[in-house]
């Protein structure tokens, strides 16, 4: 919707019209019956005992497996045994090979979704409306650890582009009444705009800030160099999620804004997830999913996932990609809940990039998802009004790909940078074994 003429060029109460328009069809969707009765259970589950927890989690292991014997064609032949260690691991060559054979005969309708992910690898993935409405669930009990009520005022500055990136002047926000949230645009943030961004927020007086750390984290920089604080009475706390947020950056939020930070660790894959509780730590969802923890020789696991939420398209055993390191065992949370404890999550370490009008622009790794032939990526800045773009191709590559691509970075970053995409055979890894899909060298 953002990407349209009709959109770009509509007044901004037209424009608001429409993201509200848009949000309540959402809702319908997302928090439906089905999604109240959903958000019932999780509300109950966060308080069952580490042995409910392990028994519910047995429970749904051995109906997943039976149930992917029986419906998910990928499946048929391949399991070795009842248990689930007898399963094979799977990574995202798999899944990506697999195609359509992991989808489960007679579900539907499918919505379609993809990832870029920690590897760079984009990745095309399908969920049914239960998964919807079932990841909405966990979402906003998260969203309640922060604070937030139904209907309570939220501040939103995620990837949406509900600004056209050629406005030079405010607002660089619209209300989305829907949802009673106002949607700030995270590709204008600047030490220019940085002011009006932070009246924008004290005029609304939000109860949660919804932020990607790189958006949030930068406008925290700029008001603690600035000397300044944020004054709003109702924030109870700011929830971080789609990069990993660095103490630093936790640091300087919380002191900027005068509240805690919740970060949620998610993967559109619905293999795992990682909250945190009034009091700071981090508690791997294990009413989630089951969640494996492959030891990877440095102190660090791997989480290895197998959802419950997503019988569209179940993944057992499946490598993230994405690195942990637990609590001591046996560590309790003062919260009182017994999920397992996770003391830091070594996740996506993408960087931002910087362009010559001095706007900091994160989260750039989405462009790939939904675009064919891309085994890897990788975006690289050396300058400040210049980006390549690294690409691993493979079948499906084309001009049409590139072209798409190109168009993509154009919506978010303007006409001022140029881009120049290269095929590579490979991409290196960082000297710990890591990938970056944003590298920035200015």
């Amino acid at each position: 919707m953002f990407a349209s003429l009709a959109y770009r060029r509509a007044p901004v109460r037209a424009q608001e019209a429409l993201i509200a328009a848009r949000a309540a069809l959402r809702a319908r969707l997302r928090e439906g019956r089905a999604f109240e009765r959903l958000r019932a259970q999780v509300e109950d589950s966060q308080w069952w005992s580490a042995a409910e927890l392990r028994a519910c989690q047995e429970r749904r292991v051995r109906e997943l497996l039976e149930f992917a014997r029986r419906h998910v064609p990928y499946y048929r032949g391949r399991a070795t045994g009842a248990r689930l260690e007898d399963w094979p691991l799977i990574d995202k060559a798999e899944v990506r090979a697999a195609g359509r054979a992991l989808l489960a005969e007679g579900r539907g309708p499918l919505v379609p979704g993809s990832t870029s992910g920690t590897t760079g690898m984009p990745l095309k993935l399908w969920q049914d409306l239960a998964a919807i409405n079932r990841e909405n669930a966990f979402v906003w009990r998260q969203l309640e650890w922060a604070g937030l009520k139904p209907g309570g005022r939220r501040a939103w500055m995620r990837s949406d582009m509900v600004v056209p990136v050629e406005q030079r002047e405010p607002p660089y926000w619209r209300l989305n009444r829907a949802e009673n949230m106002l949607m700030f645009s995270s590709f204008h943030l600047s030490e220019v705009n940085a002011p009006a961004y932070l009246e924008a927020l004290t005029s609304f007086d939000p109860v949660v800030i919804q932020a990607y750390p790189s958006a949030i984290g930068f406008l925290a920089s700029w008001m603690l160099a600035s000397r300044m604080r944020y004054r709003g009475p109702s924030l109870c706390g700011i929830v971080t999620s789609s990069e990993t947020l660095s103490a630093a950056q936790r640091r300087d939020v919380s002191v900027a804004f005068s509240c805690p930070v919740f970060d949620w660790y998610g993967l559109n894959e619905r293999v795992a997830a990682i909250g945190t509780c009034e009091h700071g730590r981090y508690h791997l969802m294990s009413d989630y999913a089951h969640v494996e923890l492959l030891p990877a020789g440095d102190g660090s696991y791997e989480l290895v996932g197998t959802g419950f939420n997503n019988l569209a398209m179940p993944l057992i055993r499946y490598r993230t990609g994405d690195f942990v390191r637990p609590a001591p065992q046996g560590a309790r949370c003062v919260c009182g809940r017994a999920f397992p404890l996770i003391e830091a999550i070594d996740g996506r370490v993408d960087e931002a990039v910087k362009l010559p009008d001095a706007r900091v622009v994160g989260r750039l790794t989405h462009v790939f998802e939904g675009l064919d032939g891309i085994l890897e990526a990788q975006i690289v800045q050396d300058r400040f009004n210049a980006l390549s773009i690294l690409i691993v191709p493979c079948a499906g590559y084309g001009d049409r790909t590139a072209e798409q691509l190109l168009a993509k970075l154009r919506f978010r970053l303007g006409g001022e940078v140029a881009l120049e995409i290269r095929q590579v055979s490979s991409i290196p890894r960082s000297a710990n074994g890591k990938f970056k899909g944003v590298l920035c060298n200015v």
